[in-house]
């Protein structure tokens, strides 16, 4: 038998399911994959080559994603690493994209079990989507970008008697984009599904419950914080909280929560990996499943300080012990408490810039050239398609500044400024701030956010939370006392820190002092954000 020297980390976002495998000793990279689902010829079938990678919203601010593609996405990513290599792991551990649902059938819940019987994977089986997609109750996954919630998280606000309560109790202030609103939004809309639901699943316990054949397969505290249900402080599902999700549901507040999977510490192993991958693509039997996380969690692992994730949205964690009304609470992926505030409005604003100019989405030099050419804070353009929870906000799409210089430069700074502005409450001073995603590797980014934070910008692995989740993956393999040494030890190899930026002093005052970008954004924002 081989020897299990290898950890592996998936992460299954909104444009990509990324595997990261580390050797367990030296925290090296081993192998890399990446299924990108608009790109994939083997994805093609779910149509979702253009724009945004949501299926067409039959309502505003509806956002969901086809249920079966993560499945397929994850049969693919397992066929490219190849038996070689997945042999050799000894733990999996998961990232999804946060907030994510995954609503899941009577079938579908036996079809996950029988991936733990001999023969599932034998050569000609039918794969993950074929078994387990046919038994979802519901064929979409409401997704992080959704913004139709706003009565269903009020409802869920009122329940612990507004703001202050809510934040107090669940972490947040119920965000329109969180699962539990979500949830009862999609149960409304859709009474018949919600009866034939036998699991509600996040994607972080969904995939999970897959690779080991579990249908029941628990959510962890950090992405449980992210479905406005939960005890942030107690770490179990809040009985007022899913009374006011469940009110005038079938089955009240009993029917949701028979529902639920149970909360568990994100390191928490679920089992072993099912017979349908060890036969199909060479895992071993030994191979443990560990419980999963959301995307921001499992990217907080790779930092110990202030960390900025710049992806399809843009998310600024630091370390927090108490819930603050301008943050969200969590624990990340190795179960330390952490504040963070997303804007949904990320990466795809940016590129709509470039398209809107005539550039390719992926046109990466010449943003670099327009940062190059546009010191920091000189212009100021609010671009956001979707409505914005942080700060509270419409969709802008505001005219032309007269070049894509210009217009890319002001888009970048604008929404890194909003984002230091929102965040300033609960972040405070922050000595160093890490920077992932894409975008962690343009200097133009890193010198921006460098001004904007006044403070050195650090860029490390771009495939962050799936980096994140393969040192949570090594961490619960050892004794609890052990793992704190072990993540340090990790970090300094698994991030990949890159050469960091360190301020420029002029570009500093510009964006921070008196009169400088900071404030005026502050008042153009206010500007645009003030009802009509």
């Amino acid at each position: 038998m081989a020897k299990l020297d290898l950890v592996m980390g998936i992460d299954s976002s909104t444009q990509s399911t990324t595997a990261v495998i580390l050797d367990r000793a030296t925290f090296k990279t081993v192998a890399e994959a990446k299924v990108r689902y608009r790109d994939d010829p083997r994805l093609a079938s779910y149509g979702l080559s253009e724009g945004a990678p949501i299926l067409a919203p039959r309502e505003a601010g509806e956002a969901d994603q086809p249920a079966a593609l993560f499945l397929d996405a994850l049969d693919a990513l397992f066929s490219d690493l190849g038996p070689a290599v997945l042999g050799r792991v000894a733990a999996i551990d998961l990232s999804a994209q946060q907030h994510g649902q995954v609503w899941l059938g009577e079938a579908g819940a036996k079809a996950m079990r029988a991936l733990r019987e001999a023969g599932s994977g034998a050569a000609g089986a039918p794969g993950l989507a074929e078994r387990v997609g046919s038994g979802l109750s519901y064929d979409r996954a409401p997704i992080w970008m959704s913004a139709n919630t706003a009565r269903e998280a009020e409802d869920l606000r009122a329940a612990l008697g507004g703001r202050e309560g809510m934040t107090a109790r669940s972490g947040s202030d119920s965000p329109l984009r969180f699962s539990g609103a979500v949830l009862r939004r999609t149960a409304k809309r859709f009474p018949e599904i919600y009866a034939r639901t036998h699991r509600f699943h996040l994607i972080s316990s969904f995939l999970p419950g897959v690779l080991a054949g579990d249908p029941d397969a628990p959510i962890d505290w950090g992405n449980g914080s992210g479905t406005s249900l939960m005890d942030w402080t107690n770490k179990r599902w809040d009985e007022h909280l899913l009374n006011a999700a469940a009110s005038g549901l079938a089955g009240g507040a009993q029917g949701l929560s028979s529902r639920l999977p149970p909360l568990v510490h994100p390191l928490a192993t679920i089992g072993r990996a099912a017979a349908y991958f060890v036969e199909r693509f060479g895992l071993s039997p030994d191979c443990e499943i560990i419980a999963g996380s959301g995307d921001n969690p499992q990217s907080k692992v790779l930092a110990s300080g202030a960390l900025l994730s710049l992806g399809t949205s843009f998310v600024l964690m630091v370390e927090g012990a108490k819930p603050h009304v301008s943050a969200n609470a969590m624990y990340d992926g190795l179960g330390r408490p952490f504040l963070f505030g997303c804007r949904t409005n990320g990466a795809l604003s940016w590129e709509s810039v470039r398209k809107a100019h005539g550039l390719a989405a992926d046109d990466f030099a010449a943003s670099e050239r327009a940062l190059s050419a546009v010191a920091p804070g000189q212009a100021i353009r609010i671009v956001q398609g979707e409505r914005e929870s942080f700060p509270d906000s419409p969709a802008m799409s505001p005219p032309s500044l007269g070049s894509f210089e210009l217009d890319y430069a002001a888009a970048v700074d604008s929404s890194l400024g909003l984002m230091a502005l929102a965040s300033a409450p609960f972040a405070g001073k922050v000595d160093e701030v890490a920077v992932t995603g894409g975008a962690a590797a343009s200097r133009g980014v890193l010198a921006r956010v460098a001004a904007i934070w006044g403070t050195r910008a650090l860029p490390i692995a771009d495939a962050g939370a799936a980096a994140g989740a393969a040192v949570a993956a090594a961490c619960a393999l050892v004794p609890e006392s052990e793992r704190d040494a072990l993540a340090d030890k990790a970090r300094a190899v698994a991030a990949r820190p890159g050469s960091p930026v360190e301020p420029d002093p002029a570009a500093v005052k510009a964006c921070r002092g008196p009169g400088g970008f900071l404030e005026r954004l502050k008042r153009e924002f206010a500007k645009a954000a003030a009802p009509k």
